[in-house]
Protein backbone atom coordinates (compact mmCIF):
# COMPACT_ATOMS: atom_id res chain seq x y z
CA UNK A 1 0.00 0.00 0.00
CA UNK A 2 2.76 2.04 0.27
CA UNK A 3 4.43 1.66 -2.98
CA UNK A 4 0.90 2.33 -4.19
CA UNK A 5 0.45 5.49 -2.18
CA UNK A 6 4.18 6.26 -4.25
CA UNK A 7 2.36 6.06 -7.38
CA UNK A 8 2.88 2.46 -8.24
CA UNK A 9 -0.18 1.75 -9.76
CA UNK A 10 0.50 -2.41 -10.18
CA UNK A 11 0.85 -2.47 -6.65
CA UNK A 12 -2.69 -1.68 -5.63
CA UNK A 13 -3.81 -3.95 -8.30
CA UNK A 14 -1.52 -6.47 -6.45
CA UNK A 15 -3.52 -5.69 -3.37
CA UNK A 16 -6.99 -5.91 -5.23
CA UNK A 17 -5.97 -9.42 -6.71
CA UNK A 18 -5.08 -10.46 -3.38
CA UNK A 19 -7.76 -9.71 -1.38
CA UNK A 20 -10.56 -9.25 -3.16
CA UNK A 21 -12.32 -12.59 -2.56
CA UNK A 22 -12.28 -12.86 0.92
CA UNK A 23 -13.39 -8.92 1.32
CA UNK A 24 -16.24 -9.68 -1.01
CA UNK A 25 -16.92 -12.89 1.25
CA UNK A 26 -16.43 -10.48 4.24
CA UNK A 27 -19.71 -7.60 2.48
CA UNK A 28 -21.74 -10.64 1.94
CA UNK A 29 -21.71 -12.36 5.54
CA UNK A 30 -22.29 -8.91 6.91
CA UNK A 31 -25.02 -7.41 4.54
CA UNK A 32 -26.67 -10.49 3.44
CA UNK A 33 -26.69 -9.70 -0.21
CA UNK A 34 -24.88 -10.92 -2.94
CA UNK A 35 -25.11 -7.81 -5.16
CA UNK A 36 -24.98 -5.54 -2.42
CA UNK A 37 -21.33 -7.75 -1.28
CA UNK A 38 -20.34 -6.81 -4.53
CA UNK A 39 -20.89 -3.17 -4.57
CA UNK A 40 -19.57 -2.39 -1.48
CA UNK A 41 -15.97 -4.39 -2.24
CA UNK A 42 -15.21 -2.11 -4.94
CA UNK A 43 -16.79 0.61 -3.40
CA UNK A 44 -14.20 0.13 -0.36
CA UNK A 45 -11.37 -0.84 -2.93
CA UNK A 46 -12.35 2.34 -4.27
CA UNK A 47 -12.26 4.33 -0.86
CA UNK A 48 -8.89 2.75 -0.23
CA UNK A 49 -7.24 3.85 -3.67
CA UNK A 50 -8.91 7.28 -2.96
CA UNK A 51 -6.62 7.63 0.47
CA UNK A 52 -3.68 5.80 -1.10
CA UNK A 53 -1.60 8.69 -0.07
CA UNK A 54 -2.73 9.32 2.98
CA UNK A 55 -2.13 6.08 4.38
CA UNK A 56 0.25 4.92 7.24
CA UNK A 57 1.49 1.91 7.79
CA UNK A 58 1.13 1.59 11.58
CA UNK A 59 -0.89 -1.64 11.09
CA UNK A 60 -1.58 -4.48 8.80
CA UNK A 61 -2.74 -3.70 5.23
CA UNK A 62 -5.49 -6.37 5.79
CA UNK A 63 -6.36 -4.56 9.49
CA UNK A 64 -6.53 -0.99 7.44
CA UNK A 65 -8.83 -2.98 4.70
CA UNK A 66 -10.75 -4.76 6.97
CA UNK A 67 -11.68 -1.63 8.93
CA UNK A 68 -12.76 0.31 6.14
CA UNK A 69 -14.93 -1.97 4.77
CA UNK A 70 -16.48 -2.84 8.05
CA UNK A 71 -17.29 0.86 8.63
CA UNK A 72 -18.61 1.00 5.18
CA UNK A 73 -20.85 -2.47 5.64
CA UNK A 74 -22.25 -0.98 8.90
CA UNK A 75 -23.61 2.03 7.38
CA UNK A 76 -24.94 0.05 4.52
CA UNK A 77 -26.80 -2.19 6.86
CA UNK A 78 -28.37 0.95 8.24
CA UNK A 79 -29.59 2.25 5.34
CA UNK A 80 -31.07 -0.94 4.57
CA UNK A 81 -32.80 -1.45 7.97
CA UNK A 82 -34.10 2.22 7.46
CA UNK A 83 -35.65 1.54 4.16
CA UNK A 84 -36.61 -2.11 5.07
CA UNK A 85 -38.61 0.07 8.07
CA UNK A 86 -40.20 2.31 5.43
CA UNK A 87 -41.29 -0.84 3.88
CA UNK A 88 -43.14 -3.02 6.67
CA UNK A 89 -44.41 0.29 6.94
CA UNK A 90 -46.02 0.26 3.88
CA UNK A 91 -46.49 -3.36 3.60
CA UNK A 92 -48.78 -3.46 6.60
CA UNK A 93 -51.54 -1.39 4.73
CA UNK A 94 -51.97 -3.48 2.13
CA UNK A 95 -53.07 -7.01 1.98
CA UNK A 96 -50.70 -10.25 3.14
CA UNK A 97 -50.03 -12.41 0.15
CA UNK A 98 -49.47 -16.11 0.72
CA UNK A 99 -45.27 -16.73 -0.42
CA UNK A 100 -45.19 -19.30 -3.47
CA UNK A 101 -44.04 -23.16 -2.12
CA UNK A 102 -40.56 -21.81 -3.64
CA UNK A 103 -40.07 -19.00 -1.61
CA UNK A 104 -41.88 -20.94 1.91
CA UNK A 105 -38.78 -23.93 1.27
CA UNK A 106 -35.78 -20.78 0.91
CA UNK A 107 -37.50 -19.04 3.86
CA UNK A 108 -37.34 -22.37 5.90
CA UNK A 109 -33.56 -23.83 4.63
CA UNK A 110 -31.13 -23.52 8.01
CA UNK A 111 -28.87 -21.60 5.74
CA UNK A 112 -31.94 -18.90 5.19
CA UNK A 113 -32.23 -19.35 9.10
CA UNK A 114 -28.48 -18.44 10.25
CA UNK A 115 -28.20 -15.24 7.58
CA UNK A 116 -31.16 -13.88 9.51
CA UNK A 117 -29.90 -14.55 12.72
CA UNK A 118 -26.57 -13.29 11.75
CA UNK A 119 -28.98 -9.96 10.48
CA UNK A 120 -31.01 -9.56 13.56
CA UNK A 121 -27.74 -9.34 15.73
CA UNK A 122 -26.01 -6.21 16.58
CA UNK A 123 -23.46 -4.49 14.21
CA UNK A 124 -20.12 -4.81 17.24
CA UNK A 125 -21.12 -8.85 17.51
CA UNK A 126 -22.12 -9.62 13.69
CA UNK A 127 -18.94 -7.97 12.45
CA UNK A 128 -16.55 -10.22 15.52
CA UNK A 129 -17.96 -13.38 14.63
CA UNK A 130 -17.60 -13.08 10.78
CA UNK A 131 -13.99 -11.68 11.27
CA UNK A 132 -13.32 -14.68 13.78
CA UNK A 133 -15.27 -17.28 12.55
CA UNK A 134 -15.75 -16.43 8.80
CA UNK A 135 -12.53 -14.35 8.01
CA UNK A 136 -10.55 -16.64 10.54
CA UNK A 137 -9.06 -13.65 11.86
CA UNK A 138 -7.31 -13.93 15.78
CA UNK A 139 -9.20 -11.85 18.40
CA UNK A 140 -5.68 -9.63 18.12
CA UNK A 141 -6.69 -8.58 14.81
CA UNK A 142 -10.30 -8.36 14.97
CA UNK A 143 -9.38 -5.90 17.92
CA UNK A 144 -7.80 -3.89 15.58
CA UNK A 145 -10.49 -4.02 13.21
CA UNK A 146 -13.06 -2.93 15.38
CA UNK A 147 -10.91 -0.88 17.55
CA UNK A 148 -11.63 -2.73 20.53
CA UNK A 149 -9.75 -4.71 23.10
CA UNK A 150 -8.82 -8.21 22.65
CA UNK A 151 -11.20 -9.58 25.78
CA UNK A 152 -14.27 -7.33 24.20
CA UNK A 153 -13.68 -9.27 21.03
CA UNK A 154 -13.97 -12.37 22.92
CA UNK A 155 -17.13 -10.69 24.81
CA UNK A 156 -18.99 -9.98 21.74
CA UNK A 157 -18.09 -13.13 19.75
CA UNK A 158 -18.98 -15.49 22.68
CA UNK A 159 -22.99 -12.99 22.85
CA UNK A 160 -23.03 -13.55 19.24
CA UNK A 161 -22.69 -17.33 19.58
CA UNK A 162 -25.56 -17.04 22.22
CA UNK A 163 -27.54 -15.36 20.32
CA UNK A 164 -27.38 -17.09 17.08
CA UNK A 165 -27.75 -20.62 18.75
CA UNK A 166 -30.91 -19.03 20.70
CA UNK A 167 -32.05 -17.65 17.62
CA UNK A 168 -31.84 -21.02 15.13
CA UNK A 169 -32.98 -22.97 17.82
CA UNK A 170 -36.64 -20.92 17.91
CA UNK A 171 -36.59 -21.54 14.26
CA UNK A 172 -35.69 -24.96 14.42
CA UNK A 173 -38.67 -25.76 16.83
CA UNK A 174 -40.87 -23.47 14.79
CA UNK A 175 -40.31 -26.02 12.10
CA UNK A 176 -41.09 -28.79 14.07
CA UNK A 177 -44.28 -27.39 14.85
CA UNK A 178 -45.15 -26.66 11.09
CA UNK A 179 -43.84 -29.72 9.72
CA UNK A 180 -46.07 -31.94 12.60
CA UNK A 181 -48.32 -33.94 11.39
CA UNK A 182 -51.98 -33.24 12.77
Amino acid sequence: MVACGNGDEEAFVSLYRRYRDRLFNFCRRLLQDRARAEEATQEVFLKIYKARGRYRADHRFSTYLYRVAKNHCLNERGRREHALADRSQEAAAQPTTTPTPDVAAQQSSLREAINVALAALPDAQATALVLCQYEGMSQEEAAAVLEVSESAVKSLVFRARQSLSALLREHLQEEEVRHAVP
